[in-house]
């Protein structure tokens, strides 16, 4: 029996969803807590109708609420080996499923891009990425719902929608390393410095975290080489199966190696500690931060699960 595509699922999604927003109006109209044609600019009016909603028709949304989550999880992988899609469209399918689930609990979910500060042609600073939710009625809900879903579905219509084989890696980056693409592999861009102990741990809990999926991870002094070592991390950049940076520190030599990653079309997967500021360059990638290593290891394992599509090889 053929299982259900990701569109056929979120088409279904859809229509329950139409179905939920239409009685949670009936139901707000039944008990006298909204009017929609006598309550001019509602959607603007700051009232929390999902706490006036019976606990039935809230127990629906959260229903529909996770089998969009759960669906989310399938389409990131879909979107990255998909050749029509790019890293602009998983992040908007991002906004999408945010927006989507921020409906169903009628609210609207509201996103501004990262912002260049600048007067007269001077940079004054970067304003980091926001997102925010204010409080609408169904109807209002209802509208915006449709609307992130049919965004979502007009990419999905370019997407590859064959069940994944193997791991989870973007097209668009094999296509770049074909030639000398190595499986299992991986390397680390982050500080060096012998003065700074705690970055050789981080390194160390790197390189376990990888070894457990099959993965050989190494750092820039881990290279043999006889030419110039610049030439030789580069050459790591565009070959290695997976890329991972550590922005701890600021250095300019790990920004310039994310940026030729970037350059390449590579996806590279980054962290830093806590504390470190994020500049301009990569404002607008996601960057989380640890506080420990102990931090460190349960994002990246969980992370690793999604890039090679399975739990880790090792205990």
């Amino acid at each position: 029996m053929e299982h259900p595509s990701i569109l056929d699922n979120l088409r279904q999604i859809h229509s329950d969803a139409m179905s939920f927003f239409d009685s949670a109006a009936a139901s707000l109209k039944a008990n006298g807590s909204w009017n929609e044609n006598g309550d001019f600019g509602y959607h603007y009016n700051n009232k929390d109708y999902w706490a006036k909603l019976p606990e039935e028709a809230r127990a629906e949304a959260k229903s529909i609420a996770s089998r969009l989550a759960a669906l989310a999880q399938q389409t990131a992988p879909t979107i990255r080996r998909s050749p029509l899609l790019s890293e602009a469209d998983e992040r908007e399918a991002g906004h999408a499923f945010k927006g989507m689930r921020s409906a169903l609990r009628l609210r609207d979910f509201e996103f501004e891009d990262v912002q260049v500060l600048h007067d007269e042609g001077s940079v004054l600073g970067v304003q980091a990425p926001r997102e925010s939710e204010r409080l609408v009625d169904p109807s209002e809900a209802m509208r915006r719902f449709d609307s992130w879903c049919n965004s979502l579905i007009d990419r999905l219509e370019l997407a590859d929608l064959r069940p994944a084989e193997g791991k989870d890696i973007s097209l668009a980056s094999s296509r770049t390393i074909a030639a000398g693409y190595r499986p299992d592999t991986a390397f680390i861009m982050m500080w060096i410095s012998k003065e700074r102990p705690e970055l050789e741990d981080a390194c160390n809990k790197i390189k376990e975290c990888f070894k457990r999926f099959g993965i050989k991870a190494v750092r820039a002094d881990d290279i043999e080489h006889e030419d110039v070592i610049t030439q030789r991390i580069l050459d790591e950049i565009k070959t290695a199966e997976f890329l991972i940076a550590d922005i701890t520190g600021e250095r300019p030599s790990v920004y310039y190696e994310i940026g030729y990653a970037h350059a390449l079309g590579r996806r590279v997967t980054m962290y830093r500690k806590a504390g470190t500021p994020i500049h301009f360059d990569i404002a607008a990638y996601n960057c989380p931060d640890y506080t420990n290593l102990t931090k460190l290891e349960e994002m990246l394992m969980k992370r690793l699960e999604v890039l090679t599509g399975g739990p880790p090889k090792q205990g």
